[in-house]
């Protein structure tokens, strides 16, 4: 097995994504809503066939990352809400520090994005991503320009 299509090693964006989007977390809301929007972006560059990144599997791999990274923070935040919320809102933080928030709060959105991301993964490496960009250059180029009424179709 090649090493650089390792769903385990490559998988490890994930952890390495999260570890971005916690630092943008716990400093501010405008980067965190700043952070999924550009997460959001990668998405629809990958929908509208925009190329981030130099080769098909790369771009494969950062749409992975951008949706495990999403599904991550959604539950992690879930995971925080349902088991992180104990306490009055008055008291001044416990005992944990600056430090052990900001890896509790990476390892809460790592836990699930990694196990994902490896999911995913597998599911690209099954895929032949040369025939398929053929065939998606092949539709591109019959549809190219916009629909042309005949003038029987009146």
């Amino acid at each position: 097995m090649n090493i650089y299509r390792n769903p385990f090693i490559i998988a490890l964006w994930a952890p390495i994504y999260q570890l971005v989007a916690t630092i943008a977390i716990t400093n501010d809301f405008l980067m965190m809503a700043i952070f999924i929007m550009f997460t959001l972006g990668l998405l629809g560059a990958y929908v509208s066939d925009f190329p981030v990144l130099s080769t098909l599997y790369m771009n494969e791999v950062s749409h992975k990352t951008a949706v495990s990274s999403l599904m991550g923070m959604l539950l992690g935040f879930i995971l925080f809400l349902a088991f992180g919320t104990g306490g009055n809102e008055g008291e001044d933080g416990g005992t944990i520090s600056a430090g052990g928030k900001f890896m509790a709060t990476w390892g809460i959105l790592s836990l699930p994005a990694y196990p994902l991301m490896v999911y995913l993964i597998f599911g690209v490496n099954k895929r032949d991503l040369e025939a398929e960009d053929v065939l998606r250059k092949e539709k591109k180029k019959k549809r190219a320009g916009p629909p042309i009424m005949e003038k029987d179709g009146f």
